[in-house]
C-alpha cells in the first residue's frame, strides 16, 4: 500500500503469498477487482484517521484536501490503494479572506512542509516607498501616547492630500496573503492583530527578519501521513488478511468444483 508523499508501504510475507496465490487461481483482471475491493476496505482507518489528525489553519484547506484512492493494475493482476492529501490543480476556489491564498479542496500546496518540516528563512527587502494619504475630512479621534498614558482628542479634519513617509523598516504581514486586518491599539507595546494569529499576523522590525523554521509536523511535531499511518498500520494489515484469504479460500473451492465436474 502505497501513501502520496511518504512512500510508506505493506510488504508482509503474508500478504505477498496471498496475492500470489490469488492470482494463481484468477486471471488477473479479475484479481485486480479482488485485490482492488479488499483494498478499498483496507484504507478507511488511514483515511479516516487522517482525516481527525490533520491540523485546521486559516484556510482549512489541508484537511478539505484528505482523499483516498485505489488503483487496479488489469494486465498484472494486482491494485494499490492511495491515501493522502490531493494535488494541487485547477478546480474552483476563492479567497480565503479577501488575499491572495484561496480556499478549496486541492488547495494544499503546504501539506510538504507539514509532512517533512520547512527551513527558516529571512525577509530581507526594506519597506520604504513613501505614498499619498488624504487626511478626514470630519473631526475624528485620535490616540496620542504621553509617557505610560494614552490621550484621546478630537482633531478637526483638514481633507489635505498629504506625502506620507514609508514604514523605514522590515515588514512580514499577512495582509497579501489572508487579506486584510485591523490593530488592537490598547495593546503597547506589542502588536496585536485581529483577528488575532494566525490568521493574520505583523512583524515590523529595523533589522531583516528572521522567520523560525517549521518543524516536522508542525506544533504537535506528528507528521500526519506517518502517524496516520503507523496508527492504523495493524488494522490495515489485518483487514486485508482477512479479505485476501476469504478471496483466495473461495477461488480454490471454486477451483476445486470445476476439477471435480
Amino acid at each position: 500500500m502505497a501513501v502520496k508523499g511518504t512512500e510508506i508501504t505493506i510488504d508482509m510475507a503474508e500478504l505477498q503469498e496471498f496475492s500470489r496465490k490469488l492470482r494463481q487461481f484468477l486471471p488477473p483482471r479479475q484479481a485486480a477487482s479482488v485485490m482492488g475491493a479488499a483494498m478499498k476496505k483496507a484504507i478507511v482507518p488511514v483515511t479516516r484517521t487522517l482525516r481527525a489528525i490533520t491540523p485546521v489553519g486559516p484556510t482549512g484547506n489541508l484537511k478539505r484536501a484528505v482523499t483516498s484512492k485505489v488503483v487496479e493494475y488489469e494486465n498484472s493482476g494486482v491494485a494499490v490503494g492511495v491515501v493522502g492529501y490531493r494535488r494541487a490543480a485547477q478546480e474552483r476556489s476563492e479567497s480565503a479572506a479577501g488575499g491572495e491564498v484561496r480556499t478549496g479542496p486541492d488547495r494544499a500546496f503546504h501539506q510538504w512542509w507539514l509532512e517533512y518540516g520547512a527551513k527558516n528563512r529571512t525577509i530581507k527587502t526594506f519597506s520604504n516607498k513613501p505614498y499619498k494619504r488624504r487626511s478626514p475630512t470630519a473631526p475624528f479621534l485620535r490616540r496620542r501616547r504621553v509617557g505610560e498614558k494614552i490621550i484621546e482628542e478630537i482633531v478637526r479634519g483638514s481633507g489635505v492630500l498629504h506625502l506620507v513617509s514609508g514604514q523605514n523598516a522590515y515588514i512580514a504581514s499577512s495582509f497579501r496573503e489572508l487579506g486584510p486586518f485591523k490593530f488592537d491599539t490598547q495593546q503597547k507595546p506589542r502588536v496585536v492583530t485581529d483577528p488575532p494569529y494566525p490568521r493574520a499576523f505583523f512583524i515590523k522590525s529595523k533589522e531583516p527578519i528572521t522567520l523560525p523554521p517549521m518543524p516536522i509536523g508542525g506544533l504537535t511535531r506528528q507528521p500526519p501521513l506517518q502517524t496516520a499511518f503507523n496508527q492504523t498500520q495493524g488494522e490495515v494489515s489485518a483487514i486485508l488478511q482477512r479479505e485476501l484469504s476469504a478471496s483466495v479460500a473461495e477461488a480454490w473451492s471454486r477451483l476445486r468444483g470445476s476439477d471435480a465436474a
